[in-house]
């Protein structure tokens, strides 16, 4: 069933460079209608300048998501509590992502993507009874599900993780569940379910991971709505970066091609320097040699050019 929808990904001020490819790989191959990039306006020309033009790609203004939410807001209650604001665009960029529910162009659905994940071929997020397809994964983080516990109410409700690093998410559900974070909170100002959430993380968790916009979404919809998604296996990596480094580069993404894999995310990571040489280095040598190869192989040859296209020269050289 063909389903209409859009895609948002949230961008901070570290290495947007990766989110360009990220936003390139929807562009080609995730097939959405619209893609709104919400990050902090300063940012606005650098995508401007690097992305070609395309209206369909639309940048959102990152302090006029929420009302009286701001990365600065939240970093001053991390410190007040936790001691530390290092986590504040963490925790901000999933606020973001489930609010943009309430923008007035969103669609029906939406596409929650991690700005570090490339999509490195066409990708189908429906069945074709329209359900929204899942990729379970295994993470299990326990004070993800207190979380849960003091929100909403319910347990874990699956025995796998949503934390795909994207999700596609139904308007409905998104606003039905922002409604309900808010509990009994007399106040019912647009901004008062983010400090709720932000209050029942233990102050232990609070400076590191205590939420997560994925497993809340997931199991609420699993509890209300079990019926409107199955889960796919899809081929992905989180460690892209580990072993390449980022911004993602021809070479790796060719690799990453011919492994097979579908989805892969370039997240941040300490510098292992003679780890990503070496992988760096693997890759160069497999990419020379499927350049060769392309001279008779269709295939080989396609491979190079999906990575080209994914990487092309950069526009702001």
């Amino acid at each position: 069933m063909l389903k209409i929808f859009d895609a948002v990904t949230c961008v901070g001020p570290l290495r947007p460079e990766t989110s360009l490819t990220a936003v390139r790989s929807l562009q080609l191959h995730a097939g959405q209608r619209k893609i709104f990039v919400v990050t902090s306006r300063k940012l606005f020309p650098f995508f401007e300048d690097s992305l070609e033009p395309n209206g369909a790609l639309h940048l959102v203004d990152e302090d006029e998501v929420i009302e009286g939410v701001s990365l600065q807001a939240i970093r001053e209650y991390l410190e007040a509590r936790a001691g530390a604001g290092a986590r504040a665009g963490w925790y901000f960029q999933q606020f973001l992502k489930m609010a943009m529910c309430g923008h007035p162009e969103i669609g029906g659905h939406y596409l929650v993507w991690d700005s570090d994940t490339v999509a490195l071929r066409p990708l189908a997020f429906f069945d074709a009874d329209g359900r929204v397809l899942v990729s379970p994964k295994g993470e299990r983080h326990p004070p993800y599900f207190v979380a849960l516990r003091k929100l909403l109410g319910i347990e874990r409700q699956v025995s796998f993780s949503f934390i795909a690093e994207h999700l596609m998410i139904d308007q409905r559900y998104m606003l039905e569940l922002i409604e309900a974070l808010r509990g009994s909170n007399s106040r019912k100002s647009r901004d008062s379910w983010v400090w709720r959430v932000l209050d029942v993380i233990t102050d232990r968790d609070l400076g590191g991971s205590g939420f997560s916009e994925y497993e809340t979404y997931g199991n609420f919809i699993a509890a209300r709505y079990p019926d409107s998604f199955r889960t796919r296996r899809l081929k992905s990596t989180r460690h892209a970066g580990i072993r390449f480094g980022s911004p993602p580069a021809r070479e790796p993404i060719h690799f990453l091609l011919l492994s097979g894999h579908s989805v892969a995310t370039f997240e941040a990571s300490p510098r292992l320097r003679p780890v990503i040489a070496f992988y760096r280095a693997w890759a160069r040598a497999v990419y020379s040699v499927s350049r060769f190869a392309s001279r008779w192989s269709s295939r080989s040859a396609a491979r190079l050019a999906a990575a080209a296209e994914l990487c092309p020269p950069s526009r702001r050289s």
